[in-house]
């Protein structure tokens, strides 16, 4: 993706127009016009304002040039989420008390703030949304023409739709391939009596003869568990989204098939005129959770902001640890602090794109921040608690997953032998300190990681350092600019389901299509394409060992490089698969 600057001029007209369009908006309501010219006129205002503003974040977004660590004035200190953010009611979440100076140290920087506070200013007086308009197109393809003008498609391509998509809805397929395949878990028949009681019931039975040819069946059983979106305030009008996916192995292909759907109207199995619904609601609860409680909760504030407030407080500038993980780790809190008030506010893009009201969303963000699993960012350890580690059936996107998070615990391993043994980092105090921040019970990642200062070894180091470089770059394009091919195709995949059968309504199409343009905005990739990209200087000179540092970062360019050519080679171009190629380095927005 090719890189943007912003012009000034955009920059001022989009100032202009955005009051001029709100008195213009104003005035709409004083002549007594027909109710439908009046509606169509406002909405045209709207869509113009925010479809220019939506452009300039993207061109104003530039790739971050690293700076040496130079330490702080100040610590960073741990507060209640409400204390930052008052209109946001959430006080278990904890986020830092300021943004680091040097994350501030450029006028882009700071024009970024300004920007969004202009942005968050505007959705009261030229609000994106607009009731009671019409239904976006019955064609995907016309639906997306008219929300993804020529001129943002200058700027990112279209989406392209999945396979998984195109006839009915392949939910087999999207368990094992792309970003819902972190979701799928071993199903154990007998710990939940209601629930299989409840499926018994509904007729959900094994093939004829499986049990002979393949053995007792319930060993077989797998599902989406998103039955907890139900306790959560969503919109009037709209499905709840609790709801259970059940998938049987069919051991012939090595797939995983749905054989029943248990939401709030009951149990659906394929045979049911019901099944094609069922689908759609399952894939919208989907959605729903890796937008709002994958990304933007597990990876923005329950581990990336933590990761970035302890390496800062704990590690001085020039600590071996400090140069590994910088690259990682900066601009984490001048992101969180900008999105958060432009996604989370009342009115901001999360409840109105998504099915939950403000309050329903602000206690999602509450309940799921405690329960927060850090293992799911060790695609082997997460593969093992969710019980498919020893399934029987192809598991493409998890096998991808452990071949980059090796990428990483590779590199770390020799990063950490140059400068460690076991016994000099058992007592170096800057890292015990570090993961004694992380473990914190109230400040530190939710649930804690699994190494201490009790058991911290090179090994178990490594693998921990490998899932902080995974977390932001695979885990945070996978939940975030990997969407771009997945949620924008709204007949299949909605983020609302609303219970008198329409479709989206065009304002709340239009936001989420230009929320996820947004999302891919440029940064800096993973993988070292210019010579600006190469941020090998960061490597510590501790000891004179930087030589040594930098090759390791070199030869971890090399696999990476290798590992992309391989997959482009060797496989058709995949809209799932995550390719090197496609990672970036940091998650700032």
């Amino acid at each position: 993706m090719q890189q943007h600057k912003m012009p000034l001029g955009l920059a001022l007209l989009v100032l202009v127009q955005g009051f001029v369009f709100a008195l213009v908006r104003w005035l709409l309501d004083l002549p007594p016009l027909p109710a439908r010219l009046r509606a169509r006129w406002q909405w045209a205002l709207r869509k113009a304002f925010w479809n220019n503003l939506a452009r300039l974040k993207f061109r104003g977004s530039r790739k971050q040039q690293f700076p040496i660590p130079s330490g702080s004035p100040r610590k960073i200190t741990a507060v209640d989420f409400a204390t930052m953010f008052p209109g946001i009611p959430i006080q278990n979440i904890k986020v830092a008390d300021h943004i680091p100076w040097d994350e501030l140290r450029s006028l882009h920087e700071w024009l970024m703030r300004i920007f969004t506070g202009f942005q968050v200013f505007m959705y009261r007086i030229l609000s994106p949304m607009q009731s009671a308009l019409n239904e976006i197109d019955a064609d995907p393809y016309e639906a997306l023409r008219q929300a993804y003008p020529k001129r943002h498609a200058a700027l990112c391509e279209s989406p392209m739709m999945p396979l998984e998509f195109q006839g009915s809805l392949d939910l087999g397929a999207l368990a094992v391939k792309g970003p819902y395949a972190r979701y799928l878990t071993k199903y154990t028949w007998g710990q939940n009596t209601q629930l299989d009681a409840e499926w018994t019931t509904s007729q959900v039975v094994p093939p004829p003869d499986w049990n002979s040819q393949f053995g007792p069946w319930e060993d077989h059983l797998y599902e989406w568990d998103f039955s907890s979106l139900g306790n959560y305030e969503h919109h009037d009008g709209l499905y709840d989204l609790g709801c259970r996916v059940l998938f049987l192995v069919d051991r012939p292909t090595s797939t995983v098939k749905p054989i029943a759907i248990k939401n709030d109207l009951g149990i659906s199995r394929p045979s049911h005129g019901t099944w094609e619904f069922a689908n759609t609601l399952a894939l919208c609860a989907a959605t729903n959770h890796l937008s709002l409680v994958g990304h933007f909760n597990g990876i923005h504030l329950a581990s990336a902001a933590p990761l970035a407030t302890a390496t800062r407080n704990c590690l001085y500038p020039d600590h071996v640890l400090c140069r590994l993980l910088f690259p990682y780790i900066y601009h984490t809190q001048l992101s969180n602090q900008i999105v958060t008030r432009a996604q989370m506010v009342e009115g901001g893009d999360f409840d109105s794109i998504f099915s939950f009201t403000h309050k329903g969303m602000c206690d999602l963000f509450s309940t799921t921040y405690k329960e927060y699993r850090f293992t799911v960012n060790d695609p082997e350890e997460d593969a093992s608690q969710r019980g498919i580690s020893k399934a029987l059936f192809d598991k493409p996107t998890q096998d991808d997953f452990e071949k980059l998070h090796d990428l990483f615990r590779q590199q770390a391993n020799q990063y950490l032998n140059i400068y460690y043994t076991d016994t000099i980092l058992q007592k170096d105090e800057a890292v015990l300190n570090w993961l004694n921040a992380l473990n914190h019970t109230e400040n530190g990642i939710p649930n804690g990681i699994p190494v201490t200062r009790g058991n911290v070894t090179i090994a178990n180091l490594s693998g921990l350092l490998a899932s902080f470089m995974y977390l932001v770059t695979v885990q945070h394009d996978v939940c975030g600019s990997f969407t771009w091919n997945y949620q924008l195709w709204a007949h299949k995949q909605p983020p609302r389901l609303y219970r008198n059968g329409q479709r989206l309504p065009l304002d709340v199409y239009q936001r989420l299509v230009n929320a996820n343009f947004n999302l891919n905005v440029p940064r800096t990739p993973l993988i070292w394409q210019e010579s600006q990209d190469n941020w090998s200087y960061l490597a510590s000179d501790q000891c004179g060992q930087q030589s040594e540092a930098k090759r390791v970062w070199r030869e971890f360019q090399e696999e990476l490089d290798k590992l992309e050519k391989e997959w482009r080679t060797k496989y058709p171009w995949y809209v799932w698969r995550v390719y090197p190629s496609m990672l970036e380095v940091n998650i700032n927005d």
